[in-house]
């Protein structure tokens, strides 16, 4: 009986514990496509003089998570996310090669628990490299 008890409250924790973290889906240029065709905004993590050295995807929401020496506000950050998207809508979160995409949507899903996160695997070195159109930053 006792292992009953213990395997229940096993299980339901995992269950529990599932479903406080986003889904974080990895996605190529091709599923960005289709998501931003969706209405789901793309955040562009990337600096400000990185935005200008490749261009940035059009329509991009640019939102600069980490300055030039690493650091972060997350707080500051988040509250201009929030004006783009709330918690319960997908983003799409993409930097340079996928690194700091990764970390990005990993604090979106267990530190504020964003419902679904896209995160753009390869970065915008992808998005060059198949020779997709990049804007000028705004």
């Amino acid at each position: 009986m006792m292992k009953v008890r213990i395997l229940s409250i096993t299980v339901v924790s995992y269950l529990f514990c599932t479903q406080l973290f986003a889904d974080i889906h990895e996605v190529n240029n091709n599923e960005i496509i289709n998501l931003m065709g969706k209405g789901v905004p793309l955040i562009d993590i990337r600096t400000k003089s990185e935005w200008h050295q490749t261009g940035v995807i059009n329509k991009s929401k640019l939102l600069t998570f980490f300055d030039n020496g690493g650091n972060y506000n997350f707080k500051e950050w988040m509250s201009k996310l929030k004006k783009i998207a709330d918690k319960q809508d997908p983003v799409i979160i993409i930097c340079r090669s996928g690194r700091r995409s990764r970390i990005v949507a990993n604090l979106l899903d267990q530190k504020v628990f964003y419902s679904t996160v896209y995160h753009a695997t390869d970065g915008i070195i992808s998005w060059i490299d198949a020779k997709k159109i990049t804007v000028k930053p705004d």
